[in-house]
């Protein structure tokens, strides 16, 4: 079941990467298409589970009922750094996207 629980994870994560790759590259282009909308509809949705999941991912709750193990990519298939760092790397990943978008929207 853990192997799973980490594939699906890890496939949820895929995507959620590149939505969030494809809103950047919306912004640089200044162009909103359906896909920026599904992309940017999918990130705030997430975004919001795990606000209220107390800023963790539901399947690592799920995850943590098949196995013992502690370290930061238990639950996903991510070297240990990203999975442990991976909501400051993509906030500030988006940060930096809607300061893009701001600054282009000024200029």
């Amino acid at each position: 079941m853990i192997t799973f629980i980490k594939t699906l994870h890890t496939v949820i994560w895929v995507i959620m990467t590149l939505s969030v790759c494809y809103i950047g590259y919306s912004v640089a282009r200044m162009h909103f298409d359906i896909l920026f909308y599904i992309s940017f509809f999918l990130i705030m949705t997430e975004s919001m589970v795990i606000a209220i999941n107390a800023w963790k991912c539901p399947l690592t709750n799920v995850a943590r009922k098949y196995t013992e193990e502690k370290t930061a990519n238990f639950d996903i298939y991510l070297p240990e750094f990203i999975a442990h760092y991976n909501k400051e790397i993509f906030s500030i990943i988006l940060c930096a996207i809607v300061v893009f978008y701001l600054y282009n929207l000024i200029k």
